[in-house]
């Protein structure tokens, strides 16, 4: 085929590259998810019309159609290295790779340079998806997918980007200087990767402590989400809880209360939720805040609002009279706290 006519093709079948990038998106997202990966990002994009004719009109392609495999892409950022290990594992298996055409050009630097860092992935549909009516216009066609960590796409924005300054041929002095910032980012990337394999097995450690009873451990971020999902998931499981019950945006501000409280440790705080654990769940707790805020007012009451209440909130006992006084505790005391101490806030 001429490359003219490649290119009247290509314009022909964009939109069905572009409705292979969706049905990409969807797929490893969906699979992301229920493998409980977490990712930065997924994007995705047909190549565009000028960027295919420009590069049809090269020499060493005689067949751009055929030849040039990243017609539909797919980006998916992870967070560490780990994660794109991850990630990649499930894209092998989720997809016919073209493995002579894909590479991982981390490895493609060898052990005396440094720079670009990426998994790039060649492949298409397994025959299997392709007999499904709503994939068989995809049969024949490829697709690439980048796989990298924020670090190494942050670096690859930078170093590329044709219409910054970092482009093209530096000075040898600023040349070296930003080789050795590639190699900074490389150990720092690293580092991140390690740190977040010390939290994972923290996190595991602290579960099973948890679960054994051994709560002689310190609050912070991740012993309380562990502590907390273990103590509740019965009721998680029960659907009288939802499932993100715990949300991390709340993490310094319930922990700040709960040390303010005189709470530090996760015994400590065991202690004050006790065993009857069902009677602080109602209807309008839908989130640990909430829920620990409540216990700590049944708990007591005077010093919840003299050395935690932070004025943010007014309407928690509002919401749970009833459960307050099914539990035998004098809220007209509690609201007296409540006006007292929101009162000084308003000033």
């Amino acid at each position: 085929m001429a490359k003219e006519d490649s290119v009247n093709k290509f314009i022909e079948l964009r939109p069905i590259y572009k409705n292979l990038c969706n049905k990409l998106y969807l797929i490893i997202q969906e699979v992301l998810e229920l493998n409980k990966i977490n990712y930065h990002a997924i994007t995705y994009r047909a190549k565009t019309i000028e960027s295919f004719s420009g590069k049809a009109k090269k020499a060493k392609y005689d067949d751009p159609l055929n030849q040039l495999t990243d017609l539909a892409g797919v980006r998916i950022i992870g967070y560490v290295e780990d994660d794109v290990i991850k990630i990649s594992n499930l894209i092998e298996e989720l997809f016919e790779i073209d493995l002579e055409n894909s590479l991982d050009k981390s490895k493609e630097l060898g052990v005396d340079k440094v720079g670009y860092k990426s998994v790039h992935f060649v492949g298409s549909f397994s025959k299997s998806r392709l007999r499904l009516p709503e994939y068989a216009r995809f049969k024949g066609l490829k697709f690439e997918i980048q796989i990298r960590t924020i670090l190494q796409h942050a670096w690859a924005e930078i170093e590329h980007d044709k219409n910054y300054k970092f482009s093209g041929v530096l000075p040898p002095e600023i040349q070296r200087r930003f080789k050795v910032l590639a190699g900074t980012l490389e150990l720092v990337d690293r580092e991140f990767n390690l740190i977040s394999k010390e939290i994972d097995e923290y996190s595991k450690n602290v579960k099973e402590s948890a679960e054994k009873g051994n709560l002689d451990i310190e609050i912070n971020s991740t012993s309380l989400k562990q502590y907390l999902e273990t103590k509740f998931s019965n009721f998680v499981d029960k659907g009288i809880l939802e499932p993100n019950f715990y949300k991390p945006e709340n993490e310094p501000l319930v922990i700040e209360e709960l040390r303010n409280f005189g709470i530090n440790s996760l015994s400590e705080l065991d202690k004050i939720i006790g065993e009857d654990i069902d009677k602080y769940l109602t209807d309008e707790i839908n989130n640990y805040l909430g829920l620990l805020r409540l216990i700590m007012m049944i708990f007591d009451s005077d010093k919840y609002f003299s050395k935690s209440y932070n004025g943010q909130w007014s309407k928690l006992v509002q919401e749970h009279e009833d459960k307050l006084e099914e539990l035998g505790i004098n809220v007209d005391r509690i609201n007296e706290n409540l006006s007292t101490e929101h009162e000084k806030y308003r000033k």
